[in-house]
């Protein structure tokens, strides 16, 4: 017991270290929880105040920055196996090397990077290549949208406004690459006084298209990409950036075959792609362009193909003040059609000062959008205070993609305190989520699209905190199915799961924040945060199955968001899946529990039904908490079906396996009483080992 509670007080005493104090704003919340968890060595949550406080230790270490080049690239430089070692371990993934972690303990004992094709990364690939943005899909909506091609802004050698640029291309075409530039404006008049970002952007889109031309002609023009499901489909052997590979897919395949390439892939080679980035890292000190003009005489078939690059960029696309009515007419057109314009342009995000750029509202809602409009969901970061390419395999483009994906988690979560349990104004939620806007009046209009843009990709972490109920099969007498206390997520090497798609079921409504406000919009009665509940039995047929519906989700407000939608739309739940509702909970398993926690507990319950649903965003039905439920009702032979409401195809799947067969992972638990309470919730970490009251036998 005493060690149990040891288990909990971590979690309590992170919450109040994390709480304590003057009010606070979300990121700072983060941060401090963050640091009073026990640490973990890969996959940790990026938060600005961390970042901050990374920066200032490089600072005051003074290291000269071939130095800290060299230091970022230790890992890159060590002994590598040439096979994994034997025994059990975790693996970890981080710039694009593969972590072996000896169990316990975590002890790295292996390094593979996933560039290099070696037979332990052979077995477990297979071809995909990297999805096209799906610009033809709303063509028809931005017949009036405005885009500079990559040519043009060489010959300029900076962003032009709109009324001086000359060759504009009006539309959105097959076989070009749209690029959307999010940036900051660093002049009230000018958001590049100096050129310094179109200096960058040109040489980094040129270098790319380089890239792409080079993984072509060595790998195969119309040879796919290798990934590793296992390893988060990280791309293996030759592949280039996602960028690369994206020009590769839509440019380079629409206009040359194996023929045409061969002179642009031998002109590169004579130039030789170490020129190109060499030129890319001294990009900011190019002044007019002169010296990728020069580079591009070399390489004219290359240059052919930047034309067919179209860049979107507010300041040259849009009309700026004072405008004619005509002029006012195209710039709201354009504001309502921005998130088209992402939806048609992969999204390059450039980042100077990342702390202002994430403060600033209109730079945070395009960085949100970007994650759910960009193909993947990774937009292009581009950080301006340097090179406009990474230089060597220690980039921090891997930290700042994380970053820009990791604020989306705190910027949910006071959305959630604003809409769901009305705790504050949506004023008060800008504040605290630390966002600006020169204009006060874009609030409304900022806010409304927050709404519709905001639901983060699900978020794995052992530092996560878990609160709710956790569901475990009554299996009668007094007997319990339960999940071992030593008991580990398992990842497919083939990275498929053991499930069969059964159907497809529209669950936006459930993470429809915007849709969630307007039906409570005239109800003054706060929602139900109770993390298990029962329905009546009203099936007096007997024909259909009970059903337990086990909703898995991200902070405990994103629970009570799924709960409230399937309570309401039951009867279309139980006619959709063929079951009957007699029972239902929420885990909330929260890696920045930053927000209102109504419940802030966890236990263990039996529950007794015949099949189990296990619903939430694809990421958490699939692994940690949902697997686990997964895979002690299957061992307890009951059908278990997950639902994922990201998705809308084919996002009905029912279990037809164990994820590691001949792995032993749950035990009968005899003797269960009252079970325990933790009054603080628990670390994910300590999950399985500390939930439940041990004492009785299992077996």
């Amino acid at each position: 017991m005493l060690y149990v509670r040891r288990a909990g007080e971590a979690a309590a005493k992170a919450l109040a270290y994390a709480r304590g104090g003057a009010e606070r704003t979300y990121d700072d919340i983060a941060y401090r929880y963050l640091c009073a968890c026990p640490q973990v060595p890969f996959l940790a949550v990026e938060t600005l105040a961390g970042r901050a406080e990374q920066e200032r230790k490089r600072q005051r270490a003074g290291l000269p920055t071939d130095l800290a080049r060299l230091s970022g690239q230790r890992d890159f430089l060590a002994h590598r196996h040439l096979v994994m070692p034997d025994g059990e371990f975790r693996v970890g993934i981080e710039r694009g090397l593969l972590y072996a972690m000896a169990e316990p303990g975590g002890e790295v004992v292996g390094r593979f990077p996933l560039t290099v094709r070696h037979r332990m990364l052979d077995g477990l690939s297979k071809p995909q290549d990297v999805r096209a943005q799906p610009t033809m899909s709303v063509w028809t909506h931005l017949t009036d949208s405005r885009w500079l091609p990559l040519d043009e802004l060489i010959r300029y050698a900076r962003f032009p406004q709109m009324r001086e640029a000359s060759r504009l291309v009006r539309g959105v075409f097959a076989g070009r690459h749209h690029v959307f530039v999010s940036h900051r404006w660093l002049d009230e008049g000018q958001p590049d006084p100096d050129g310094t970002q179109a200096r960058l952007v040109a040489w980094h889109l040129v270098a790319s298209m380089c890239e792409a031309v080079r993984v072509a002609h060595r790998r195969g023009l119309h040879t796919p990409r290798q990934v590793a499901p296992a390893a988060m489909n990280m791309p293996v052997g030759v592949a280039g950036s996602d960028l690369a590979e994206c020009l590769l897919v839509g440019v380079l395949r629409e206009v040359l075959d194996d023929t045409s390439l061969a002179p642009v892939a031998q002109e590169l080679e004579r130039v030789g792609m170490d020129a190109v980035e060499l030129g890319a890292a001294e990009a900011s000190d190019d002044i007019g362009l002169e010296r990728l003009s020069a580079l591009l005489d070399a390489l004219p078939a290359l240059r052919m193909l930047l034309e067919r690059i179209h860049i979107w960029y507010d300041y040259t696309c849009v009309p700026q003040a004072p405008r004619s009515p005509e002029e006012q007419g195209l710039f709201r057109r354009t504001l309502e059609s921005l998130f088209l314009l992402q939806f048609a342009g992969r999204t390059l995000v450039l980042l100077d000062d990342v702390a202002d750029y994430l403060g600033r509202a209109w730079c945070s809602l395009e960085a949100a959008t970007s994650l759910s409009s960009t193909a993947g969901g990774h937009p292009d970061i581009l950080h301006t205070g340097g090179s406009a390419r990474p230089s060597g395999p220690a980039t921090d483009a891997e930290s700042l993609r994380s970053l820009v994906n990791d604020r989306q988690l705190v910027i949910w979560r006071g959305l959630l305190d604003t809409e769901v349990f009305r705790l504050q104004t949506r004023g008060e939620c800008v504040r605290r989520l630390g966002l600006s806007m020169a204009e006060p009046g874009d609030l409304p209009y900022l806010y409304d699209r927050m709404l519709s843009f905001a639901v983060p990709h699900g978020r794995m972490s052992r530092q996560a905190l878990v609160t709710g109920v956790v569901p475990l099969p009554d299996m009668g007498e007094g007997k319990i199915l339960i999940p071992m206390p030593d008991y580990s997520g398992t990842q497919p090497v083939d990275g498929g799961r053991p499930v069969r798609v059964i159907g497809s079921l529209d669950g936006w409504g459930g993470l429809n924040l915007r849709g969630y406000t307007e039906e409570r919009k005239a109800d003054p009665e706060p929602p139900d945060v109770t993390p298990y509940w029962r329905f009546p039995d009203l099936d007096t047929t007997g024909t259909r199955q009970t059903c337990h519906v086990a909703v898995v989700a991200e902070c405990e407000g994103e629970a009570v968001l799924i709960s409230s939608w399937v309570r309401r739309h039951k009867a279309e739940l139980e006619k959709q899946l063929r079951v009957t509702f007699v029972s239902g909970s929420w885990t909330a398993v929260d890696p920045v529990p930053v927000g209102h926690l109504p419940h802030g507990r966890v236990r263990a319950r039996p529950v007794r039904a015949d099949v189990w649903v296990v619903m939430g965003k694809s990421g958490l039905v699939a692994n940690d908490v949902g697997q686990a439920l997964c895979r002690v009702a299957y061992e307890a032979r009951l059908p278990a079906i997950t639902v994922s409401l990201d998705h809308t195809e084919e996002n009905v799947e029912q279990v037809v396996g164990d994820v590691a067969p001949g792995a032993p992972h749950s035990g009968l638990l005899s003797g269960w009483g009252d079970g325990y309470e933790h009054p603080s919730g628990l670390l994910y970490m300590h999950l399985y080992g500390h939930l439940l009251q041990w004492g009785a036998s299992v077996r």
